[in-house]
């Protein structure tokens, strides 16, 4: 069981990276657009700022809610993972979790999901509503089924959905976060990508607000190299809690030099005239 997890790893790897001889790092992520041409200069760019009083409603992304299938079904395993930029949890399941509806044409497989967050609790998130930022990001990958996997889905347009859960801090803890957060310890270290299995794996719906008919969407990219143009966002309107403690638990991830990742955003990029939608009626 854990080789064919080590396996999507390293397909996971290929995505992530897109050209394993150019490393990058959010460091010089303003430099991007200069480093990876082909997409991070493109005009179809992820995050962006999202203006509340611009988006415009959608009957063809509202009309119908998001399904989620097998989001409540608990994996065989789950593997926690730092790559030396992120915090990333892969499944190994029977039966993937998937979402279709809610605008999307065709049904997406769970890839992946990764977290994004702040050195501080002013910043974190990639996506900002109304030039506001919160304290971090959760990603949640998915590529269209009918293109058999991550690494072909990346050639077309509508080839990745990811779902985008805004968090902000509370006195509590999340306990959706607690069984990944409690192997942190274990996967401290950046170098050499360590990775452990999730002791109590859990669903993946509790991460989802309960709200999740009520969204933002648009057509973007991935946010981090190679930035390819092939992704439908759908950022949920609904926040969810974490707690400063967890939140510094977070930041005592270490990258690949044994630095603190922290800051691993990409910064919203220009709308270009792209339209977002919102899937509700009333704020």
């Amino acid at each position: 069981m854990i080789s064919s997890v080590i396996f999507l790893f390293i397909l996971l790897l290929a995505v992530r990276e897109g050209n394993p001889s150019v490393p990058w790092d959010y460091e010089t992520k303003e430099d991007w657009p200069r480093q990876f041409p082909l997409f991070c200069a493109g005009k179809r760019q992820s995050p962006i700022n999202i203006d509340r009083f611009s988006v415009q409603y959608s009957h063809w992304v509202g009309i119908y809610p998001i399904y989620f299938y097998n989001y409540e079904v608990i994996p065989e395993q789950q593997i926690a993972i730092n790559n030396g930029e992120q915090l990333q949890v892969m499944h190994n399941s029977k039966v993937p979790p998937s979402i279709k509806g809610g605008g999307l044409h065709g049904t997406y497989l769970l890839s992946q999901y990764h977290f994004h967050w702040g050195s501080d609790s002013s910043k974190g998130s990639e996506h900002t509503i109304n030039t506001v930022r919160y304290p971090m990001e959760l990603h949640l990958v998915h590529y269209k089924a009918q293109y058999g996997d991550m690494m072909n889905a990346l050639r077309y347009a509508d080839g990745v959905a990811v779902l985008a859960v805004l968090f902000e801090v509370s006195s509590r803890d999340n306990p959706a976060l607690a069984p990944v957060l409690q192997q942190v310890q274990n996967i401290r270290r950046g170098r050499g990508t360590p990775m452990t299995p999730v002791n109590a794996p859990y669903a993946v719906a509790s991460l989802l607000p309960d709200d999740t008919k009520s969204f933002y969407r648009y057509e973007g990219s991935l946010t981090s190299p190679p930035c390819n143009e092939v992704v439908i966002w759908t950022v949920f309107k609904e926040p969810v809690h974490v707690s400063q403690n967890q939140l510094e638990l977070m930041r005592t991830l270490l990258d690949l030099h044994d630095e603190p990742i922290e800051d691993n955003f990409r910064n919203p990029q220009p709308l270009n005239n792209r339209r977002v939608y919102r899937s509700f009626f009333k704020w």
